[in-house]
């Protein structure tokens, strides 16, 4: 017997998406019955979009494959996909409100930008060192973090500060039996 296991999940006030180990896609309303649907990818990161009436009307859901899809709320229907060829999605984030435009960070490091309105669809904007754990917009500036290391970029693809945010802590004291040792941190 197979079971699925829940991989990843978003639990928002208008209900719950949970992507599970293969492939399927389930949306439990807080009222209503639930739909389900199925990828043919693990999915990695799910993130909601909010409809211009205020709840939930869709999600974007990224897969180890390099796959983007948004799918619509209620029923789970595709509105569209985006193929990219740079390894699993990692992060995601929302360009601008009311338009299907967004920032997807794969395991390889590559920051790229999806806009359905555009001709060309999918394009890589920079590299990072390292995969992207997280995307964050500021302004003009791309906010990316891989672990420890927070790298700043311009949309352009200008480096404007790399740190490694672990150099502030310092390595705890640690005693076992009848000595003490420093752990040091990885470089």
């Amino acid at each position: 017997m197979n079971q699925r296991t829940v991989v990843r999940s978003l639990t928002t006030s208008d209900g719950t998406v949970l992507g599970m180990n293969d492939g399927t896609i389930t949306w439990s309303p807080r009222q209503g019955r639930p739909t389900r649907t199925s990828l043919d990818a693990l999915p990695t990161v799910l993130l909601g979009l909010r409809g211009p009436m205020g709840p939930m009307d869709s999600v974007v859901v990224g897969t180890a494959e390099g796959q983007v899809t948004v799918l619509s709320l209620p029923r789970l229907e595709v509105v569209t996909t985006f193929q990219l060829a740079s390894g699993g999605i990692r992060a995601l984030s929302l360009i601008g409100e009311g338009q299907l435009r967004f920032l997807a960070g794969t395991q390889h490091g590559t920051v790229w930008q999806l806009d359905d309105a555009s001709t060309n669809r999918a394009f890589p904007l920079f590299n990072i060192k390292g995969p992207v754990s997280s995307l964050q917009l500021d302004g003009k500036l791309i906010h990316v973090r891989s672990g420890w290391m927070h790298h700043v970029h311009t949309w352009d693809g200008v480096v404007q500060t790399t740190r490694n945010t672990a150099q502030g802590y310092r390595a705890p004291r640690y005693k076992r039996l009848n000595r003490s040792y420093v752990v040091e941190p990885l470089a």
